[in-house]
């Protein structure tokens, strides 16, 4: 019956999906590139940040975004990078940030600011601001270690290219569902300020609220054989790449877990002609539909310390006669849970051959798995077989 109930709600949020369009865009990011002066900071010195290991303060973004001239309105991913050697064929670091201009006051996670400004996880957006930052090996060197210029006017050494590919998802909890049905078997001048690097701005779209945002950095390099594919020049020539996981906060959510402890449950058998009764210990795996107020993101996995209710059933057997409510508290991908399981047992003879039931409450504790988890470990398991 369970397996059922979910069939039927998978094929209800497929039904008003399918469209002729292309469930892909692919953004070539050709915006002008700009030198870089002092907004990352004056102190343009290998000791300082982010020149010394791409530490870029979550406090100063916004102004950082104006001072660049960028949109601060605009959520943004920041990809801030310094070169390895002055040809620009190595990095030595590079970190990604996400810039939410809106981010909501509710998310009871215990995430601290760095942490927000590091993650992956996007609240259903669909407007987007892309910036790069390059930083020169040598920060004092300035343009020239960068810029070419020539009588055809002024290029980079070695520019990088970057693409933007927008790839159409369902949401976490259809994702759960179908994966549930599988698992149950279906850088000084005195004079001015050093320039360190350079960078440039751009904006894309998204068509789609629940998508992957894919951002990737390609070396344009001009030593490559003439046999080689694009494909096998960019696959050589890649210095960065990052995905977003872009899906608006869900209020529902699937898990799957099994209670730590058990709890009898009495059943009548016949014997002789009469009714005996029978006490038997239970212990089931559960499929849990989670509730988040707020809303939650479906991909984040840190620690929500606000505990959220949940309503399970068990995978097998008379379903509705053992069901649980309770409460779980925890990481996004597994949680201790508390809860009640609303058994319905056989309770007392009424004749040779009949008997009565009455409903009896059993408190429990366990532990819960996200579906997603439980799909991943179960999928790497078969891989490694």
């Amino acid at each position: 019956m369970l397996r059922t109930v979910l069939l039927v709600l998978v094929c209800l949020a497929l039904s008003g999906s399918c469209s002729a369009q292309s469930d892909t865009d692919v953004f070539k990011l050709t915006s002008s590139i700009q030198t870089l002066g002092g907004q990352l900071g004056t102190d343009i010195t290998d000791t300082a940040e982010p020149y010394k290991s791409g530490d870029l303060s979550p406090a100063t973004v916004g102004k950082l975004l104006t001072d660049l001239g960028a949109d601060k309105t605009k959520t943004t991913i920041i990809h801030l990078l310094r070169w390895k050697d002055p040809d620009h064929t190595q990095v030595k670091f590079q970190k990604w940030f996400l810039y939410d201009p809106t981010p909501s006051k509710l998310t009871f996670y215990l995430q601290s600011e760095k942490e927000v400004f590091q993650r992956t996880a996007i609240p259903g957006r669909k407007d987007f601001q892309f910036v790069y930052i390059h930083l020169n090996a040598v920060l004092a060197s300035g343009v020239n270690e960068w810029q070419v210029v020539g009588a055809g006017g002024t290029a980079l050494k070695h520019p990088v290219n970057y693409t933007v590919t927008v790839s159409k998802q369902q949401t976490q909890f259809l994702q759960d569902l179908k994966s549930t049905l599988q698992i149950l078997g279906v850088f000084t001048a005195a004079s001015e300020v050093v320039k360190p690097g350079y960078y440039s701005i751009s904006t894309f779209q998204s068509q789609w609220t629940t998508s992957s945002i894919s951002i990737t950095g390609t070396l344009d390099s001009k030593n490559e054989s003439k046999a080689a594919t694009a494909t096998q020049k960019d696959a050589s020539n890649q210095i960065a790449s990052k995905t977003y996981t872009n899906e608006r906060p869900s209020w529902i959510g699937l898990s799957a877990g099994v209670p730590l402890t058990t709890y009898k449950d009495i059943t009548f058998q016949s014997s002789s002609g009469t009714l005996v009764p029978n006490s038997i210990t239970k212990q089931d795996v559960y499929i849990f539909l989670d509730g988040y107020l707020p809303p939650v993101l479906p991909t984040l996995t840190g620690f929500r310390y606000l505990p959220h209710p949940f309503f399970g059933l068990p995978i097998k057997g008379e379903v509705l006669r053992h069901s649980m409510v309770g409460a779980g508290i925890g990481l996004h991908w597994i949680e201790p849970f508390g809860g009640f399981i609303f058994d319905t047992q056989n309770n007392a003879v009424k004749g040779p051959t009949t008997h009565k039931n009455q409903l009896t409450i059993q408190p429990v504790f366990g532990i819960k798995v996200s579906i997603s988890a439980a799909a991943k470990a179960l999928k790497g398991s078969k891989g490694s077989n």
